[in-house]
């Protein structure tokens, strides 16, 4: 994965209709009332192919959760009803720039064979002052190549 690879997803999500008034940042120690925040949570190598010269190709999923902090008063069900509308716009937006190879580049393998999931958005907690954490969990899969290096 690459090392540019948070700054460019944090970009590529700010492009998110859903997105445009909350900033987000990586790390985050947790979000202020409208804002975000974007953590790795880790890559998992799922298959393995060695080629007779020694390269190895890897197929891996890299997990990334979004966490959003917005206003929910208690008992306000029109604006739970925005809130779940939010994420579920946010889902449907990562599912059509994946659908067409609009994505940050992942891995080094061919950026086709990339994808981009949004899954388990869900209301996390809400607090007594009107706000509320939602999450939301991003799956990315792509190819890494690794080429035996002739001296």
């Amino acid at each position: 994965m690459k090392e540019t690879l948070l700054p460019d997803l944090l970009a590529f999500l700010a492009k998110a209709p859903a997105l445009a008034d909350l900033p987000l940042r990586v790390e985050d120690a947790g979000p202020a009332p409208g804002t975000g925040g974007l953590w790795p949570r880790g890559v998992t190598v799922t298959a393995r192919k060695e080629d007779l010269l020694g390269g190895v190709t890897l197929r891996c999923q890299g997990e990334f959760l979004l966490r959003l902090c917005l206003p929910l008063p208690p008992g306000d069900d029109a604006q739970a009803l925005r809130n779940a509308g939010r994420l579920l716009a946010l889902q449907s937006w990562v599912a059509a720039q994946s659908a067409a190879h609009s994505l940050p580049y992942f891995g080094t393998g061919l950026p086709e064979g990339e994808t981009l999931r949004a899954v388990d958005g869900r209301l996390e907690k809400t607090d007594s002052g009107g706000t509320a954490r939602y999450t939301l969990r991003l799956l990315a899969e792509y190819t890494e190549i690794y080429k035996e290096e002739t001296p």
